[in-house]
């Protein structure tokens, strides 16, 4: 693995680097490899994490050969091993490395035993990635989690419980926007609360940069990514995000200008969907091409 130095390979006059801080996970892992493919002159892409672990995620699967592609070893004059609480380490990799774009992945779940860990690496890590300097862009992994507490009132108590009836409200269903309904967390475990409020807080937190800095920050409130790449049987094929529409999505976001930040919900073009994909499409030009059908 890279220590802090200078990568050998020499940029190109238009080419960027592109740091995914996260690079170990899903997530990470699908988009190191969809940016290199699509993007090999325009962009470097190198990762970061504090491990070269694959993800849980990965584990006691079966692989198809196009999956088993996403947990190849990353290239090692590619991969820096950094916590994203090391503020001093995390700056210094950025600079030396000449960033200007960052894709923020790195997050402990809300699966994680430590809450209070939970809470500490999630917003003030997340802290230390938007307060890098000369950094023109960074797109962030919020989460679908930040609103799941409107799963507590109707009709969306009624997706969840799956007793939503199509026939008679679907064509009526008022999804939930960025703009006019504020963020809910989850409430079911203790564990979720503290991932979805630190998602809200890291939100608003580079809502406040951007208002004095001159950098993008995209905020993407992403849907469920699975390995296996379905959308499952139960109520949360709602909020399904398939690999090829998140992939779609991080293009549309590089490709924004830089005058552009926000939050947005980024999902699949699902059945019984409810949140609102427009305000997405309109800024950045998202359109999903999977979805959820009924079952």
């Amino acid at each position: 693995m890279n220590e802090i130095s200078s990568n050998e390979k020499e940029l190109s006059a238009n080419q960027q680097r592109i740091l995914i801080i996260g690079v170990s996970g899903l997530i990470g892992r699908l988009l190191f490899n969809h940016l290199t493919k699509t993007y090999p002159t325009k962009y470097e892409v190198l990762g970061l994490d504090q491990h070269m672990n694959i993800s849980p995620r990965y584990q006691f699967k079966n692989y198809d050969n196009f999956k088993a592609e996403t947990i190849l070893p990353l290239p090692l004059n590619k991969f820096f091993q950094c916590d994203i609480t090391d503020r001093e380490k995390l700056h210094q990799i950025i600079k030396e490395q000449n960033i200007k774009i960052i894709i923020h992945l790195a997050a402990l779940l809300e699966t994680h035993p430590d809450i209070e860990q939970i809470s500490y690496v999630n917003i003030e890590g997340t802290k230390n990635v938007f307060e890098a300097p000369d950094i023109h862009r960074i797109i962030y992994a919020s989460s679908g989690m930040v609103v799941h507490g409107y799963l507590d009132r109707q009709p969306y108590l009624s997706i969840f419980n799956e007793t939503f009836d199509d026939n008679t409200i679907l064509k009526d269903l008022r999804k939930i926007t960025v703009a006019d309904d504020p963020p809910l967390p989850d409430l079911t475990t203790p564990g979720r609360t503290v991932y979805s409020k630190g998602k809200i807080i890291c939100e608003q937190m580079a809502t406040d940069i951007v208002k004095n800095n001159p950098k993008s920050i995209i905020c993407a409130r992403f849907g469920a990514v699975n390995i296996e790449d379905k959308p499952g049987t139960t109520w949360n094929r709602s909020l399904w995000l398939s690999h090829r529409d998140l992939c779609s999505f991080i293009s549309k976001a590089l490709e924004a200008p830089l005058n552009i930040s926000g939050i947005y919900f980024v999902m699949s073009n699902n059945h019984r969907l409810w949140v609102d994909l427009e305000h997405t499409k309109r800024d950045l030009g998202y359109v999903p091409q999977d979805g959820a059908e009924k079952i």
